[in-house]
């Protein structure tokens, strides 16, 4: 565990880094259209995706996140021998601690928005993490 910590720590502040630059760029593309998105229907969740750019942001984190953990594979996890327990450490402690602080981040804010923002966060890291993973080791170990 010792040895995973300081990728944890890093990926962390990586992570939610690009996560909240991505965040804002999002909500500047469209101001806050609280009429329509926050009292949602049902049916215009996918106009909020639209209005806010959702997938063109989520794209830009999970290719940043992909890249960077791709390099501490390669240049880390693989160098030292480290194996898919250490793998699903990394992955599973990063999510979990960037989900419960963006959480504690957006106390305030609708419930709504901490849960989606939270998944958000936490379903792309998972997937990029997860994939760059992948072919780190299919390549290189």
């Amino acid at each position: 565990m010792k040895i995973i910590l300081p990728f944890v720590l890093i990926g962390l502040a990586f992570s939610l880094i690009i996560f909240f630059i991505c965040e804002e760029k999002s909500l500047k593309n469209k101001k806050l259209a609280k009429e329509m998105c926050i009292n949602y229907d049902a049916s215009k969740v996918f106009v909020c995706f639209e209005e806010y750019n959702t997938f063109k942001y989520a794209g830009y984190f999970f290719l940043s996140v992909f890249i960077y953990t791709v390099l501490i594979a390669k240049f880390s996890f693989i160098e030292h021998n480290l194996g898919l327990t250490e793998v699903i450490s990394y992955i599973a402690l990063t999510a979990l601690i960037g989900s419960a602080y963006i959480i504690l981040f957006k106390w305030k804010k609708d419930l709504l928005v901490k849960v989606f923002s939270s998944f958000m966060f936490g379903s792309v890291f998972i997937a990029s993490s997860t994939a760059a993973f992948t072919l780190s080791y299919l390549l290189w170990a």
